[in-house]
């Protein structure tokens, strides 16, 4: 039998040092260094000296937390909500909001320079930087349910962990669900078959409130009336999710207004969670697009229309892509819906907007403008199609700065310029960064 050598690894020493911090990194952490070496130390801010100690070392790197500060600095606030240092949800509290934006776009500039080859002179400008209020503008929430010795709890998931932190107030959330919370922890505490509950999706928007409850196991008949009851007592459009969604009250039309336009939608659809910020985020885009009514517009991942049916207003016409059926559907019950005040030929249809195969849906017409609003992974595949169309203006909407980086350089190398760049503040106190670009054809 062969025996390998395997060396001891080294034993991890919490080392304790001072330092002073300089800037923010991308995800709000404070950045210091010590020797050449670059430390990361969580919830302290730029000009902050402070005591750490080490909880991560590595050769070019280390992450710390801090024992004591020395000092405070002005851009450090007051966290509104009592969980601020236990739920994983709004880690940026203790940061201003100007802080918070400018720390957001100055990383995502730096990331289209260097991952994208874009020329940006962000230091010669103001940012560019979308926001409302900090606080008080989450319109839909998803929150687990916790046992504790038996009693029932309901909140967030824990920083750093996979625990619930059982929550009674969330000042992130618009004030009509926030006010609810206690009044549904107090119903489903007197639910019998506790075990079958799953977890809660909460969304706010004109048509008034929405409450999915996920469910394992089939609700016993005393329990379904006793959540029928609360629900009506609330003005509550009540829905379970088992194996299928099913309308238990309440109205079962959901809409939210944008631009005098109703977008209808069902429980289970993806809507946009900051109401002020994907009004502000689609004024923005017009404004951009500039449209005309000469204008033919290509809307990809268009959804149920939150973007096309307002592109729809004034343009010749808009033809929205989206690769989930049911949206497609929505889309166009949307543009009937309105269509006393749309003036563009609307057309929709569905198209995996990873798969190539599919693009001939859409590929083969000719498109003045396009917008495209991707999720996560992007739309790579799309972009190299997009730049064959060859639009005067290209509006991306994005979720993450490293596939938006990705994509734009495919742009930049086909003759696009980054014309215009914005943060959207879509997720005030968190670390995501949500932003919008305009490129225009170079020459």
């Amino acid at each position: 039998m062969v025996n390998f050598y395997t060396p001891t690894k080294k034993k991890f020493t919490p080392q304790k040092l001072t330092v002073t911090v300089t800037n923010l990194d991308a995800f709000g952490q404070g950045v210091a260094n010590h020797k050449g070496k670059t430390i990361f130390v969580k919830s302290a801010l730029p000009d902050e000296t402070v005591d750490i100690q080490l909880t991560d070392d590595k050769k070019n790197y280390a992450k710390a937390k801090v024992i004591k500060y020395h000092n405070h600095s002005q851009q450090r606030v007051k966290p509104q909500c009592k969980y601020y240092t236990k739920c994983g949800g709004c880690e940026l509290q203790h940061i201003s909001s100007n802080l918070q934006q400018q720390t957001k776009y100055e990383a995502l500039i730096k990331l289209l320079q260097k991952e994208a080859g874009a020329e940006l002179n962000y230091k010669d400008n103001s940012p560019n930087i979308i926001a409302d209020q900090p606080y008080h503008y989450r319109r839909r929430a998803r929150l687990s349910i916790n046992f504790v010795k038996g009693e029932l709890f309901i909140g967030f998931r824990q920083a750093e962990s996979n625990q619930i932190i059982n929550i009674e107030h969330c000042p992130v959330l618009v004030e009509q669900l926030d006010k609810l919370l206690m009044p549904l922890q107090s119903c489903l505490r007197q639910i019998k078959q506790k075990k079958s509950l799953g977890h809660i999706e909460l969304i706010a928007v004109d048509s008034g409130i929405i409450l999915v409850l996920r469910h394992t196991m089939p609700l016993t008949e005393q329990d379904s009336i006793l959540l029928k009851q609360f629900a009506e007592a609330h003005n509550i459009s009540l829905y379970f999710h088992g194996h299928e969604l099913i309308h238990i009250s309440g109205t079962t039309e959901h809409y939210y207004l944008i631009n005098h336009l109703k977008l209808t939608f069902s429980p289970l659809d993806f809507i946009q969670v900051n109401s002020q910020i994907n009004q502000k985020m689609i004024d923005k885009a017009l404004e951009w697009l500039d449209i005309t009514s000469d204008d033919k517009i290509l809307d990809l991942f268009c959804g149920m229309g939150n973007f096309s049916l307002p592109m729809a207003i004034n343009s010749q016409s808009v033809t929205g892509i989206e690769g989930v059926d049911a949206l497609v559907e929505k889309a166009k019950i949307n543009a009937k819906l309105n269509k006393d005040k749309i003036v563009a030929k609307t057309q929709f249809f569905t198209c995996n907007l990873e798969d190539k195969q599919q693009f001939s849906i859409w590929n083969q017409s000719k498109f003045d403008k396009v917008l495209l609003d991707p999720a996560r992974a992007g739309a790579y595949n799309a972009t190299a199609e997009i730049v064959k169309i060859s639009p005067t203006k290209i509006v991306y909407i994005s979720c993450n700065p490293a596939t938006l980086a990705r994509d734009c350089k495919l742009f930049i190398e086909e003759g696009y310029n980054i014309a215009k760049v914005a943060i959207l503040d879509m997720f005030p106190q968190t670390k995501h960064i949500e932003s919008m670009l305009m490129l225009t054809k170079s020459g």
